[in-house]
Parts: C-alpha cells; sequence; structure tokens
C-alpha cells in the first residue's frame, strides 16, 4: 500500500513538473515569435529545445519577456544548447563570440 502512495505521488509529482515546463515552453515560444525575430535562427525542422523551468535564466527571461536583453538571452541559451549537441557553424560562432562579449560587457556596468 505504501509503496502504490509513493509511487502514484511521483507519478503526480512528474505530472506537475511536466505541465510546469509545458507552460514555460508555451511562454518561451511566444517571445520566439515575437516581431521582428527571423525564427529561422532557431534551428531546423525536428529541433526541440527543452528549458529547465527552474533555472534563474529562464525564469528571468519567462518574467521579462520584454526586457531589453531578453532576445539576446534567449539566443545565448539556443546557442549553448546547440553547442552541447555539435559545433556551431562559422556565422554563428562569430554572432556567439559577439554576443558573448556584449554579455560581458554588460556585467561591467
Amino acid at each position: 500500500m505504501i509503496i502504490i502512495l509513493k509511487k502514484q505521488a511521483e507519478e503526480a509529482k512528474i505530472n506537475a513538473l511536466k505541465k510546469e515546463m509545458e507552460e514555460q515552453a508555451e511562454s518561451i515560444s511566444k517571445l520566439y515569435s515575437m516581431p521582428g525575430m527571423d525564427m529561422s535562427a532557431f534551428g531546423g525542422e525536428g529541433e526541440t529545445l527543452i528549458l529547465n523551468a527552474n533555472h534563474p535564466l529562464v525564469q528571468y527571461i519567462t518574467e521579462h519577456q520584454d526586457g531589453e536583453n531578453a532576445e539576446m538571452i534567449c539566443e545565448q541559451l539556443y546557442d549553448l544548447a546547440k553547442l552541447q549537441h555539435a559545433p556551431l557553424d562559422a556565422d554563428a560562432m562569430t554572432k556567439f563570440v559577439a554576443r558573448s562579449n556584449d554579455i560581458m560587457m554588460l556585467l561591467t556596468k
């Protein structure tokens, strides 16, 4: 009986986390579909970006979607995720390095 209840509690927790991740993904996808954003820069068909909804950067983006640096942070998160799977092409790497420098300059202010 205790094992069944524990398993049900774990399943409920997993379902709650799945729902929270879906809500976060929906919120981020709304941000990516902002006017003026080039969606082709965010990967090809069949690619899926999974974000940790508890990470402070993801929480910041969901709370500050209209923030001055929101787009830059989203692009950086996406490139960091892509780098975990394969090297960036030359153009993407150039943009990544320039954006990294911009982020570091923001930290000096």
